[in-house]
C-alpha cells in the first residue's frame, strides 16, 4: 500500500520514504565486530542526532546534524525536532573507494557491509519498531547537500517532512549518505542516546566485504 502525504513523502507499508522506491543497494563502513552482529543477529545501533553533532572528527561528525537550514532573501530559515530522531548512516553503492578510504581511516572501520535488498531490510526494522516501541516512525531518504542555500519561495514550500534530518552541509557530499531515520512521536524520551534493533538472521540479504582499493 503507497499514500502520498501532504508533504510529497510516500508511505510504503507503514514506512516514509523521501523517494520511492529505495535504492537497489547499500553500503556502510564498519567495524567488523559489528558486521558480523549485523549480518548474523540484525544488530542495528541508532543514534540521536545530538550524537553525531558531539563528534570531535570533522570527517564524519557534523556539528549541525538535523538542524536544517536554508536562505530566502538572505535571511536564514531554520527547521528543527522538538522530538528524538536516531539516525543510521549508509551510503549509495556508488561511493568513491578514494572517499571510503578517508572515511575507513579515520573512523576505524576495517569492512564494508553491502544490504543487497535495502527495502526488505526497511521493512525488517519497521517489524521490529511495530512489536517493540509503539510511536517509533521509521523514515528514509537521501541525504541532500544543500544547507544554507538561497533558494526561492516555492522550494521552502514544497520541503518534505522532517527535511532537517536529511540535509547537510555541502562539504560531506563525497559521503553519498542514505539515511534510516527513527522519530520518537510520544514525546517521552527514552534513556541514553542510543536505540537498538535486532532484526534476526540477516544473512540473505547483506554480504560483508573487505575494504576496496582505491588506488
Amino acid at each position: 500500500m503507497i499514500r502520498r502525504t501532504r508533504s510529497s513523502t510516500l508511505i510504503v507499508n507503514g514506512i516514509e520514504y523521501n523517494e520511492y522506491p529505495s535504492p537497489g543497494q547499500l553500503v556502510k563502513l564498519m567495524e567488523r565486530k559489528w558486521a558480523n552482529e549485523l549480518l548474523n543477529s540484525g544488530s542495528v545501533r541508532l543514534r540521536k542526532l545530538e550524537y553525531y553533532r558531539r563528534w570531535e572528527n570533522d570527517l564524519l561528525g557534523d556539528p549541525n546534524d538535523g538542524e536544517g537550514l536554508y536562505h530566502r532573501r538572505g535571511h536564514p530559515m531554520e527547521a528543527g525536532s522538538i522530538n528524538d530522531v536516531y539516525g543510521w548512516c549508509l551510503s549509495l553503492p556508488d561511493i568513491p573507494s578514494t572517499r571510503i578510504s578517508l572515511l575507513a581511516h579515520h573512523g576505524g572501520y576495517d569492512c564494508m557491509v553491502r544490504i543487497h535488498a535495502p527495502e526488505e531490510f526497511f521493512r525488517r526494522a519497521q517489524d521490529w519498531l511495530s512489536a517493540h516501541l509503539n510511536g517509533f516512525l521509521l523514515h528514509c531518504g537521501r541525504v541532500n547537500y544543500n544547507r544554507g542555500e538561497e533558494v526561492d519561495e516555492q522550494t521552502l514550500k514544497s520541503q518534505k517532512f522532517h527535511f532537517n534530518v536529511f540535509q547537510k552541509d555541502p562539504r560531506f557530499q563525497d559521503d553519498m549518505e542514505y539515511r534510516m531515520a527513527v522519530t520518537n512521536s510520544t514525546f517521552t524520551s527514552l534513556p541514553g542516546d542510543h536505540l537498538d534493533l535486532a532484526l534476526g538472521d540477516c544473512t540473505d540479504i547483506i554480504s560483508i566485504e573487505d575494504l576496496p582499493d582505491s588506488a
